[in-house]
């Protein structure tokens, strides 16, 4: 089974690709550019008749544009990729016609793709037999394959496969209609959801490490003398045991070391020092009783 069909892409609707947009393919050659299918989306992707032209197409999406075109009207820039009688082929809408780029279909895909059109003797896990690709759809940058019982043939329902062998659907009878298709955009979404469910849960687990971190470092208790003298390396431990003055001031800082003098303090007068001194000993003096005092002058005379 060779299914017909058409899928049309346009420039992503992104700052960053105005420079590409709505441009002639003689334009883009002009400036060194290419046209890359990463600058682009997937807007539409239907059936078509055998045998249909890329202006045949054209001309038929703009007189009645499709309810799952969610483009804007096809013009240059754009790019029809028609599937027919199992060839593959990819149109640049240009001014005044269309330009095959083959480039287009080169399609950037991880190191462990399994599937190509190629593809034979592939086994499916949960099912007997072996499998060969039958068919593709290009969908959203990527191919997905319709695989076809080697033993039974059509007499058995195909299975539609992505690139890295994921079952999208079981029992499909009518290749790639509209079902097939739905099931495929269900797929992408659910694993657009799983990545961003993937991530949310990552970013949690991060806020939770980064939480209990805080936690642990505030409840961290009070270390006894004797706890942080352990704490010490045995240097510093043989310094400060060395420099205190108790073993109980052993605690990881130097206590008694002299305090600096500041330079910028005022200097002490010594005078003033002295008479404080004498006003010190006279005030001690009145408190004794007159007798001392005549016993002491005595003593001194002697």
């Amino acid at each position: 089974m060779n299914t017909s069909q058409c899928a049309v892409y346009q420039v992503k609707d992104t700052p960053e690709y105005r420079d590409v947009r709505f441009r002639s393919y003689e334009k883009l050659k002009s400036e060194g550019r290419t046209v890359q299918v990463e600058n682009y989306q997937q807007v539409y992707i239907g059936r078509i008749q055998p045998g249909e032209t890329p202006a045949d197409i054209k001309l038929r999406l703009q007189k009645q544009r499709p309810k799952n075109f969610k483009g804007h009207s096809i013009g240059c820039s754009d790019v029809i990729v028609i599937t027919d009688d199992g060839k593959t082929t990819a149109y640049y809408v240009n001014k005044d016609g269309f330009i095959i780029i083959p480039e287009f279909l080169t399609i950037k895909s991880s190191s462990d793709t399994r599937l190509s059109i190629d593809t034979t003797g592939y086994e499916i896990e949960g099912k007997k037999g072996t499998w060969l690709a039958q068919d593709y759809i290009l969908m959203n940058e990527k191919k997905w394959f319709l695989m076809e019982h080697e033993e039974y043939g059509t007499r058995a329902a195909y299975v539609i496969l992505s690139e890295e062998g994921a079952v999208v659907m079981n029992d499909c009878y009518n290749g790639f209609d509209e079902e097939a298709r739905r099931n495929i955009q269900n797929f992408m979404q659910q694993q657009a959801e799983q990545a961003q469910q993937k991530q949310q849960e990552m970013q949690a687990q991060s806020q939770i490490r980064q939480q209990q971190s805080g936690e642990t470092q505030k409840k961290k208790p009070e270390l006894a003398n004797w706890q942080k003298v352990m704490d010490n390396g045995e240097y510093l431990r043989s310094a400060e045991m060395a420099e205190e003055a108790n073993y109980n001031m052993i605690d990881g800082l130097m206590n008694n070391i002299p305090r600096k003098k500041d330079k910028n303090a005022p200097r002490r007068s010594v005078l003033k020092r002295l008479r404080n001194h004498q006003k010190k000993i006279a005030s001690q003096r009145k408190g004794q009783p007159q007798k001392e005092i005549e016993e002491e002058m005595e003593r001194k005379k002697k």
